[in-house]
Formats: C-alpha cells, sequence, structure tokens
C-alpha cells in the first residue's frame, strides 16, 4: 500500500485569543518548500508559534503559506524585512493575513446583490461593482479552496466558485481596486500548471 499522505502540518489553534495581526500570509513559495523551512526562513522576524504550507488534498503544496508569530511587531517586522527575500530560489511576498481566525468563507452560495439593478449606467464602466473576477484556464483539480487561497495573495476574498470540469471559475474581492491587482498580478500565472486567465467578471457587474 502507499504510504499514508503526510498530514499537512495542520492548524493546531491553541490559544483561543483572536491573533490580532500576528498571522502573516506568505506567497510565491518553491513547492518544495518545506513548513520547516519556512519557519526557518521567517523566524529572522522574531518567535514563530507555527508554520504551515498550504497543501493540495494529494499533499502537494500550493506555493503559500501562513506563519504566526508570538507578537503583532513581529508579524509587521516580517512583512517589512522579509517582503521580496529569497527562499529556496523564488522571491517570497508578505502580508498580514486578513483571515486568519475568520471560519472558512467560501461554498457555493451564489449571493447576487442586485441592490444596483435599474441604476442608469452612467460614468465610469466598471464603478464599485468591479470586485468580481472570472478566471479560466483551470485544471480540473483546482477546487475553491485553492483558488481562494491563491487569490487571498492580493487582498480578502470573499467567495471563491468553481464550475466543476468546466474549467473556469469566479472570486469575488471585497475591494474593486484588489480585483483590479489581481487581474495585473496574477493574469498568466501559473496554477497547478495551467496559466490562469484573469479578467473582469462582466456577468456579475
Amino acid at each position: 500500500g502507499g504510504g499514508g499522505g503526510g498530514g499537512g502540518g495542520g492548524y493546531h489553534a491553541g490559544s483561543q485569543k483572536s491573533s490580532g495581526g500576528t498571522s502573516v500570509y506568505v506567497g510565491n513559495l518553491a513547492y518544495e518548500t518545506s513548513w520547516q523551512d519556512l519557519k526557518d526562513h521567517m523566524r529572522a522576524a522574531g518567535n514563530i508559534v507555527k508554520a504551515d504550507v498550504l497543501q493540495m488534498s494529494d499533499g502537494r503544496s500550493k506555493g503559500c503559506g501562513i506563519v504566526q508569530y508570538e507578537q503583532p511587531q513581529d508579524a509587521a517586522r516580517a512583512i517589512r524585512e522579509l517582503q521580496n527575500s529569497d527562499l529556496n530560489g523564488r522571491s517570497m511576498f508578505v502580508r498580514e493575513d486578513r483571515e486568519a481566525g475568520s471560519g472558512g468563507g467560501g461554498g457555493t452560495s451564489f449571493v447576487r446583490e442586485d441592490r444596483k439593478a435599474g441604476s442608469g449606467g452612467g460614468g465610469a464602466g466598471s464603478g464599485a461593482s468591479g470586485c468580481q473576477l472570472y478566471v479560466g484556464n483551470l485544471s480540473y483539480d483546482t477546487t475553491w479552496g485553492d483558488l481562494k487561497d491563491h487569490f487571498r495573495q492580493i487582498g480578502e476574498v470573499e467567495r471563491s466558485e468553481v464550475a466543476e470540469k468546466r474549467g473556469f471559475g469566479t472570486v469575488r474581492f471585497f475591494k474593486a481596486e484588489d480585483a483590479e491587482e489581481a487581474i495585473e498580478q496574477l493574469n498568466g500565472v501559473e496554477l497547478q500548471g495551467r496559466n490562469l486567465e484573469v479578467r473582469p467578471d462582466l456577468k456579475a457587474n
């Protein structure tokens, strides 16, 4: 029998205190980077409670991770000083993990807020509703969780959806500027062996 897949350094949420800004999200990791590598590298900024490399269901790395520090100022130092630092040949980016402690969002319920329905389409085309993106050329293995983790590097994701076995999905940010940034940063970037097509989701706006 094949060896049991190593448990992906799970979340051992020991303290019940909400981690007030002690966690950082680390992206653009080399796929061979382990949580030990990540912890050793990020220790330069302060004492670490735990380090996790996010994994897909088959145990492969998603190329991103979460590091929780003991002190909020250490997390802030990591964002300042370890931004673009090199680990295993990849230049990482580090930002505050805005989802620390919040329950996993996502799921499939489409909640359409049609508050703006019927308002005249005057002025700027995209307006405030440009928070949702269409993501094409997805691998059939990509789940909504994978998609959310990948786009979280840009900003806080309200929800993500994947059309099963259709090779596309949608990602909705809370802020339109994060959606614009995601198009700039992630269009053409590889996820699970496929170069993503990222553009505004015209149906949503």
